[in-house]
């Protein structure tokens, strides 16, 4: 599946173990979408033959290393090399975010198609979730019984600067669009430095902030959207099943009720149809 230029850049962060299910994703998803650079993150160690199958399925796909990702004032780890790149790409042209366990299941990705061709920044989003300022997610936060560090953010979200006008989200970093003209990086550098000051900078290096960030910096680029709801979901037990376009099968769930093994199936065989 040689790469078509394009004003796009999809980008996804891969491991070493995780190649083949990236292959997957990314077959499924540019096989509808149909054209733009792509840009796999992945360790420098990342040995030959994995990088060897890569550049197999995807001719032209570029190979970023992340120990080169520039983080500037913000952490390493956790994701944030990948959202950073991002949002210097973002500057120039549209990127698409796409985790290695998200699935195409539709014969079409139209609303992600809009998204690109009109410069709409977008993401994921499970159940009726809407874009609000920042201290009405705060408010929500509080009635809520976790000490998950998702929902520990939204809380202090209300000593957030400007929390009246700035906005956010609770969606997913697995699957998001930014646009050229949308949050800065620098906003988003400024969000790492008062967030960590806010949270403290043992629980601000917890798995799930950098999602945090990815939300607050789709909420606030102009004209933001979220995909529509079951079309684009997760899977989760009890979930969606009728209808779906894309799932985000995180986690263990991609082994529940047989779906994702099933779904991953039809796509080979549509892949291989089309090959011949």
């Amino acid at each position: 599946m040689p790469v078509a230029e394009a004003p796009l850049t999809i980008v996804s962060m891969v491991g070493d173990a995780e190649v083949p299910m990236y292959v997957l994703t990314m077959k499924a998803f540019y096989r509808r979408i149909g054209r733009g650079r792509i840009v796999a993150i992945i360790a420098s160690t990342m040995p030959e033959a994995e990088r060897a199958t890569l550049r197999r399925h995807f001719p032209g796909i570029a190979l970023q290393p992340i120990e080169e990702i520039d983080t500037g004032p913000c952490q390493r780890g956790g994701c944030w090399e990948r959202l950073l790149y991002i949002l210097s790409r973002a500057e120039t042209g549209y990127v698409v975010q796409v985790d290695s366990d998200v699935l195409a299941t539709a014969e079409d990705l139209d609303e992600i198609d809009a998204c690109i061709r009109t410069g709409t920044p977008f993401t994921l989003v499970d159940g009726a979730r809407e874009i609000r300022t920042m201290r009405e997610v705060a408010e929500a936060a509080k009635r809520m019984e976790t000490d998950y560090i998702g929902v520990v953010v939204e809380r202090l979200f209300e000593h957030y600067p400007d929390c009246d006008r700035l906005h956010y989200v609770r969606g997913s970093a697995a699957l998001a669009g930014f646009a050229p003209g949308g949050t800065p990086r620098g906003a988003v550098e400024t969000f790492h430095q008062r967030m960590e000051e806010l949270v403290g900078p043992v629980r601000w290096r917890e798995w799930g902030t950098e999602q945090c960030a990815s939300n607050f910096a789709v909420a606030n680029s102009p004209g933001a959207t979220l995909l529509p709801f079951p079309r684009y979901t997760s899977f989760f037990p009890n979930g969606p099943r009728e209808g779906v376009k894309l799932f985000h099968f995180m986690g263990s769930f991609r082994f529940d009720e047989g779906v994702f093994a099933a779904l991953a199936k039809r796509e080979v065989a549509s892949l291989r149809g089309a090959a011949r």
